[in-house]
């Protein structure tokens, strides 16, 4: 199977992306060494954000991803909302299908990297979805602007000094409820969170901690072990090959942390 440009830089023959890896992880494995997290990211999603919506429409990614959109889909069906953003919408891919599922919903978003809010321009032709330029912790809306804000595998790039003001814009923008399908190694097998730990993109979050300080209220908090076996029945039935240099990294990836503002 082809592949995007941005996986084939190659280093002495070898993937970068590969060799990037493997060093962290021999660091880490031998003298207990972990290099610093990315305190920004946004050059690493300007680069790899090209290549994207490859990645998730194009490698088997999508039809796997689908399950933790579901969980989405089927908590906003239980809430009261007229207006919904994601932080970190990417091409557009969660927001697209919100807009399709509630449709006189106002749907909107905000990303940095200005590639995949290019591919957006394709890929929600025609849908009335407005897409913003802006950073998580400056975010270009006014208090209280959506009813609902959202985020799905975007806060792991958020660099533990900043959680609180990332949460805190989240609150501000957010008139009603906060939902995060995210990382949270305190929440994951042992397995994956020794996988993570040593890679300088990922970042786990404490979120119930977070939002209960900021005076939040939980309203829904699963893990892995509470929709596992869900997720196991979802998954007998995918069909498509997965096209990745690494194994989808299951129902364990996320936890589902929704609260009321």
């Amino acid at each position: 199977m082809n592949t995007h440009p941005f996986w084939n830089k190659k280093i002495f023959g070898i993937e970068a992306y590969k060799m990037k890896y493997n060093f962290q992880k021999f660091l880490y494995r031998h003298f207990n060494i972990l290099l610093p997290k990315m305190e920004t990211q946004k050059d690493y999603w300007n680069i790899r954000g090209e290549a994207y919506m490859f990645d998730i429409l194009q490698t088997g990614f999508e039809e796997r991803e689908i399950f933790f959109q579901n969980l989405l889909i089927n908590q906003l069906q239980n809430l009261s909302f007229e207006s919904i953003f994601e932080a970190g919408c990417g091409f557009g891919w969660n927001v697209k299908k919100i807009k399709q599922v509630f449709p006189e919903k106002k749907v909107g978003g905000l990303d940095f990297s200005v590639p995949q809010l290019k591919n957006s321009e394709t890929y929600l032709q025609g849908m009335n979805i407005t897409l913003s330029q802006g950073d998580i912790l400056h975010m270009p809306f006014k208090d209280n602007e959506f009813d609902v804000g959202f985020s799905m595998g975007v806060f792991i790039n958020v660099h533990s000094k900043n959680i609180y003001k990332a949460a805190n814009e989240m609150k501000r923008v957010s008139k009603k409820y906060i939902i995060h399908i995210e990382y949270d190694e305190n929440n994951t097998t042992e397995q994956l969170r020794e996988h993570r730990k040593p890679k300088t993109n990922i970042i786990s979050h404490d979120y119930k901690k977070v939002y209960e300080n900021l005076g939040l209220k939980t309203i829904v908090f699963l893990t892995y072990k509470d929709f596992g076996s869900e997720y196991d029945e979802y998954i007998k039935n995918v069909s498509s090959k997965l096209h990745r240099w690494e194994a989808f990294e299951g129902a364990e990836k996320y936890v589902f942390a929704a609260f009321e503002v």
